[in-house]
C-alpha cells in the first residue's frame, strides 16, 4: 500500500490538505501578465521601501534603515495584479491593481487594506498633489481624481492619448504629467483600392509570382497622401494637467512610440524641471523584414523642455551595427526597452532600466551619454543570453548616497546596487513566497530577452508590449522569401465536420497589425493568415526578424508553454455579473448577441452563414480560413478571435476628425469601426441595415474574454459602511458569482478579532472557511458582526480555482496560513546564544543591533512575540554571530 507523505500524516495537516482539495480542485495561479508601471518606491523619509509582489497579489514592505541590507517587515494582501505603489508616509501606501480595477489603501501597522477605491479600467499608476490623488485609468484614457483624505471621487479627466500609465508630479505640486504608453507614431494606412496606390515592388526571388496588392503604411502628414488622409493625428505622448483646476493645459507630441516611464529632472527652481521619458520608437514605415532585421525599434530617453515643449531624443545605443549579426560587442552593451528613470538629487544624471537587456545604466542628463552599465544577471554576463534566468528590471528607487533598488519583474526579485561604485550588493526575493509556476519561470524570458537578437536591441516584446499589442501595423514581408503552405479548415464548415484545403501564402504579405499574445492556447493555426501551424512555427523569427539564432526545440517548447498561460483580462463593457446591458455605444448588445448567433446572411459566396458559424463562441473563431474570393480580398485570412476588439476602437478616418490611433480593425487595421467593417459589400443585406450593424457592433465590443468581470472586484468593509445597501448588494453579487465555479472564487482578507485572517466562501454550505483549521466557519452575518465590533475586511473575487491559495493557504502546501508554524527562538543557555527559526509569518519584525548584554532569564524555547525587546545573539548568520540583537516589532 502506498504510504501517505510524512507531512500529511498529522491529522490537522491532512484535514487541511483535504479541505483545500475539496474546496477547489484547482489551478492555484492564473497568469494575467500585469504591466508593472511604478512597482517600487521609497517612503518620503527614505526609511522604508515599498515593492509590489505582482504574482502573489501583495505589497512587500522593507526596512532600509540599513540601506544595503533591506529587511522584509510586512507583506500585505492587496488586489489582483498590483502594478504600482506610492507611499504617503511610513505607514500608508496606495497600491494600484490592474486586474482588480482598484487602488488598495494599505496600512503597514495594521498589515491590512483600509480602503479600496474602484478605478476603471486597468489602472496603472497613482500620484498625489494639491490634496488629491490622481490615478491613470489606462484602458479608459482617463485620469481619475480623488479627494486624498476622504477617497471620494472628484472627477475623471478625459485625455487625448492612448493608454496613459506612468505619472509624475512636478516639484511644486502644481502640475501632473501622464505618459501615454501606446501613443503610436503618427503612422496610418493607405487602404487597398485607393486610387494611386502603388503596387508592391517585384520580388527579388525569381521563383516568386507577383506579390498580392496590399495597403501601405505612411506618416499621416505625408504630403503625397493629403487627398486620402483627411484626418489629423496629433500623436500626443505626454499630457500636462493643472492640479488645482484639473484642466488639461497642453500635450507634448513626438516623444516616442511606446512610453514606459516619466520623471521630472530635479535641481532647478520648483516646478521648472524638464521631463524625461523612457521609451521606444517604432520604425514601421520601413518596409520588409530583411531591411529592419534586428533593429525595428529605437531604444531611447526623450527630454521635454518644460518651457518650450521642444523634444530631444537620446538614443541609448548610438553607433550600433544593424548588419553582420551576431554582434557580440553590441549585445554586451545594448540597452533595450527602458522602463524606469531615477534621478540623483542634483539632476546631473539618472539611472534607467533596460528591461530587455537585464541592465541598469547611468546616463548623463545633458548629453544622453552612457557613463556606466550594470549587468544584473550573473548567469548571462555580457553578450550571453539566458532567458530562463532573466531578471527583467522594471522599476527603480534611489536612496541618494546609499543604495539603488531595482525591482525585477521576471525573477520577482530586488537587486541592491551601490550607487557609487555601481556594484551589486545583493539580490533578494521581493516577498517570502512567489506562486509563479516553474513553467512560467522557464518560458517567460524568451518573450522579453533582447540578447536573443543580433545586436541585443529588440525582442518579441518590442512589439508585443507586455504580451499585448503596440497598436501599430508592420509590413514584414520578404521579397526574397518563398511560398509557404498550411493545411487549414475552410470557414463555415467546422460545424459539419470540416473541409480542409492547402492554403498557399506569398511572403510579401503587406501590412499586418500586431496581435495580442493573450488567449492563444487552443487557437492554432496562428497569425492573421493562419500561416503558422502553431506557436512553435514562430521560431524562425528569432533569425529572420530579430537577427539572432533560432531556439532549440526545448527552449521553444518552454516558450510556447509560457505563452499558453497568458489569459485575457475581463471585458470592462460587461456588467459585473457577466451580463450585458441593453444599450452600449449606440446599439443594443442583447439584440446584437441574438443576431450574432441566429442571423443568416448569404453574401459571402459560400453557403448561408451566421456570424457564429465562423466567429464561433466562446472565443470568436472556429480557427478556419476564409478564401480570398469570399472576402473579396487579394489573400486568404484566418477567422480572428474577437476577445480584444474592445481595445481597438480608437481610430477614425472621418474628414476633419482628430484620430487617436492610425489603425483599427481587420488584418491591416484599415476599418475604423465594426460598423464600417459590417458595411462592406461582402455582408450583402446586412451591410445596409443600420440597426443590425449597430447592435452587432455593440455586442462584439462587449464580447466575453473568458475572464469574468467580477474577477478582482473588491470592496473594503468597515463599521462605517458594513450595513450600507451598496456593500450588501455587492457582497450578494460576488457570492452569486461563485455558483457553478466558472466565474470566481470569493475570498476575504483583513482584521477579525484583532488578528489577520483569511477566508474563502464555500458556496455549497453558504459559509466562510477561515485560514485556521480549528476555527469554526463563519456565516456572512457573523463576519458583519465582527466588522461592527471593530474589524476591517476586504471581500474580493479571484479567478476560479485560486481561492484556496489566495484566501487561506498562500503557499498551497496543505497547511492553512493560520496554522503555519510561527517564528520562534531556541535558547542555548550554556553558549549564551539564541537561534531564530524564521517562517513566512516572520514579516513584521526586524533585528536591531544592541550593546552586548548577557542573556538572562530566558526560557529554553519561547515564542517570538514573547521576547520583543529582549536582547540576544544570532548563530545562523556567520557574519554577525558574535553580535547581540534586540527584536523590535515594526
Amino acid at each position: 500500500m502506498r504510504q501517505m507523505p510524512a507531512r500529511l500524516r498529522h491529522p490537522i495537516l491532512f484535514a487541511s490538505f483535504a479541505l483545500a482539495l475539496t474546496i477547489a480542485q484547482a489551478q492555484p495561479y492564473v497568469n494575467f501578465e500585469g504591466k508593472q508601471t511604478s512597482p517600487i518606491r521609497l517612503s518620503p523619509d527614505g526609511s522604508r521601501l515599498f515593492v509590489v509582489n505582482t504574482p502573489d497579489n501583495r505589497l512587500s514592505v522593507f526596512d532600509v534603515s540599513s540601506p544595503k541590507n533591506p529587511i522584509l517587515v510586512a507583506e500585505i494582501p492587496v488586489g489582483v495584479e498590483p502594478v504600482s505603489v506610492n507611499p504617503v508616509n511610513n505607514d500608508e501606501a496606495w497600491v494600484v491593481n490592474e486586474v482588480s480595477d482598484s487602488v488598495s489603501v494599505v496600512s503597514v501597522s495594521q498589515h491590512a487594506v483600509t480602503d479600496t477605491i474602484y478605478v476603471k479600467d486597468e489602472p496603472a499608476d497613482v500620484a498625489f498633489a494639491n490634496g488629491r490623488a490622481f490615478v491613470s485609468a489606462a484602458r479608459n484614457n482617463q485620469i481619475a481624481v480623488f479627494d486624498f483624505a476622504t477617497h471620494a471621487s472628484i472627477t475623471n479627466i478625459p485625455v487625448f492619448g492612448e493608454n496613459p500609465r506612468s505619472l509624475c508630479v512636478n516639484s511644486n505640486g502644481t502640475r501632473i504629467y501622464a505618459a501615454f504608453a501606446l501613443s503610436g507614431n503618427r503612422t496610418t494606412l493607405i487602404p487597398l483600392g485607393t486610387p494611386g496606390l502603388p503596387p508592391q515592388p517585384p520580388p527579388t526571388n525569381p521563383n516568386l509570382s507577383n506579390a498580392p496588392q496590399v495597403s501601405l503604411i505612411v506618416d499621416a502628414t505625408d504630403t503625397n497622401w493629403t487627398n486620402v488622409v483627411k484626418f489629423a493625428m496629433p500623436d500626443n505622448d505626454v499630457v500636462e494637467i493643472d492640479t488645482a483646476s484639473l484642466a488639461v493645459l497642453r500635450y507634448f507630441p513626438r516623444v516616442g512610440t511606446v512610453n514606459f516611464a516619466i520623471a521630472e529632472r530635479p535641481g532647478t527652481s520648483p516646478g521648472s524641471g524638464d521631463l524625461y521619458v523612457a521609451n521606444t520608437d517604432a520604425r514601421n514605415t520601413t518596409r520588409f523584414e530583411p531591411v529592419i532585421r534586428g533593429g525595428f525599434v529605437t531604444n531611447q530617453v526623450s527630454r521635454i523642455n518644460i518651457t518650450s515643449g521642444a523634444v530631444t531624443r537620446f538614443d541609448l545605443n548610438t553607433n550600433f551595427a544593424y548588419t553582420n549579426f551576431p554582434n557580440l560587442g553590441n549585445q554586451s552593451n545594448a540597452l533595450a526597452q527602458p522602463t524606469a528613470i531615477a534621478f540623483g538629487p542634483s539632476g546631473a544624471n539618472y539611472f534607467t532600466t533596460a528591461f530587455g537587456s537585464d541592465r541598469v545604466a547611468l546616463v548623463d542628463a545633458n548629453s544622453g551619454a552612457i557613463t556606466a552599465r550594470i549587468d544584473l544577471n550573473p548567469d548571462a554576463p555580457g553578450s550571453v543570453a539566458n532567458p530562463r534566468t532573466k531578471r527583467g528590471p522594471r522599476g527603480l528607487a534611489l536612496k541618494p548616497g546609499s543604495a539603488l533598488y531595482v525591482a525585477n519583474r521576471i525573477s520577482n526579485t530586488m537587486t541592491v546596487i551601490d550607487p557609487f561604485d555601481r556594484s551589486i550588493v545583493r539580490e533578494i526575493p521581493i516577498g517570502s513566497y512567489d506562486p509563479t509556476p516553474v513553467t512560467i519561470r522557464q518560458g517567460r524570458g524568451f518573450l522579453y530577452d533582447a540578447k536573443l537578437s543580433g545586436a541585443g536591441l529588440v525582442s518579441c516584446a518590442s512589439c508585443h508590449i507586455d504580451s499585448e499589442m503596440d497598436l501599430l501595423a508592420w509590413d514584414l514581408g520578404d521579397p526574397a522569401g518563398q511560398l509557404s503552405t498550411n493545411r487549414m479548415m475552410v470557414s463555415g464548415t467546422g460545424i459539419i465536420g470540416g473541409i480542409f484545403s492547402n492554403v498557399v501564402f506569398h511572403p510579401m504579405k503587406g501590412p499586418m497589425t500586431t496581435q495580442t499574445l493573450r488567449g492563444l492556447n487552443g487557437l492554432d493555426p496562428l497569425h492573421w493568415r493562419g500561416d503558422r501551424t502553431n506557436f512553435l512555427h514562430f521560431n524562425g523569427a528569432f533569425d529572420s526578424l530579430l537577427g539572432g539564432a533560432v531556439l532549440s526545440a526545448a527552449d521553444m517548447a518552454a516558450y510556447r508553454t509560457y505563452i499558453n498561460t497568458i489569459v485575457p483580462q475581463p471585458n470592462p463593457n460587461q456588467n459585473l455579473n457577466r451580463t450585458l446591458t441593453n444599450s452600449f455605444a449606440g446599439g443594443n448588445p442583447l439584440l446584437g448577441r441574438d443576431l450574432f448567433v441566429t442571423n443568416i446572411y448569404t453574401g459571402s459566396g459560400l453557403t448561408a452563414l451566421r456570424c457564429n458559424t465562423c466567429h464561433l463562441l466562446p472565443n470568436g473563431t472556429d480557427k478556419s480560413f476564409t478564401p480570398a474570393q469570399a472576402l473579396r480580398e487579394p489573400q486568404d485570412f484566418k477567422v480572428p478571435q474577437l476577445r480584444n476588439i474592445y481595445q481597438k476602437m480608437r481610430f477614425t478616418n472621418a474628414p476633419g476628425a482628430q484620430s487617436l490611433n492610425g489603425y483599427g480593425l481587420t488584418h491591416d487595421g484599415g476599418d475604423p469601426s465594426l460598423f464600417a467593417f459590417l458595411s462592406r459589400p461582402v455582408f450583402d443585406t446586412l451591410s445596409t441595415d443600420t440597426v443590425k450593424k449597430q447592435n452587432l457592433s455593440a455586442f462584439v465590443q462587449c464580447f466575453d474574454t473568458g475572464t469574468a468581470p467580477a474577477v478582482g472586484y473588491a470592496r473594503t468593509i468597515t463599521s462605517n459602511n458594513v450595513t450600507s445597501a451598496s456593500i450588501s448588494n455587492d457582497w450578494s453579487l460576488l457570492e452569486a458569482q461563485t455558483v457553478g465555479g466558472t466565474n470566481i472564487d470569493l475570498i476575504v482578507k483583513g482584521i477579525v478579532d484583532g488578528q489577520r485572517r483569511g477566508f474563502i466562501y464555500v458556496t455549497a454550505s453558504n459559509h466562510y472557511r477561515s485560514d485556521k483549521l480549528l476555527l469554526t466557519p463563519m456565516t456572512r452575518a457573523a463576519l458583519v458582526n465582527k466588522v461592527l465590533a471593530g474589524g476591517t475586511i476586504t471581500i474580493m473575487g479571484v479567478p476560479p480555482g485560486t481561492g484556496v491559495r489566495s484566501g487561506i493557504d498562500r503557499n498551497f502546501n496543505g497547511v492553512l496560513d493560520g496554522d503555519e508554524p510561527q517564528p520562534s527562538l531556541r535558547i542555548d543557555r550554556l553558549a549564551n546564544k539564541a537561534l531564530v527559526a524564521w517562517s513566512t509569518n516572520a514579516a513584521g519584525f526586524v533585528l536591531e543591533a544592541t550593546p552586548e548584554i548577557p542573556a538572562t532569564n530566558w526560557s529554553t524555547e519561547t515564542s517570538l512575540r514573547a521576547v520583543v525587546g529582549n536582547e540576544f545573539t544570532i548563530t545562523n548568520t556567520p557574519a554577525q554571530s558574535n553580535r547581540f540583537f534586540r527584536l523590535k516589532e515594526l
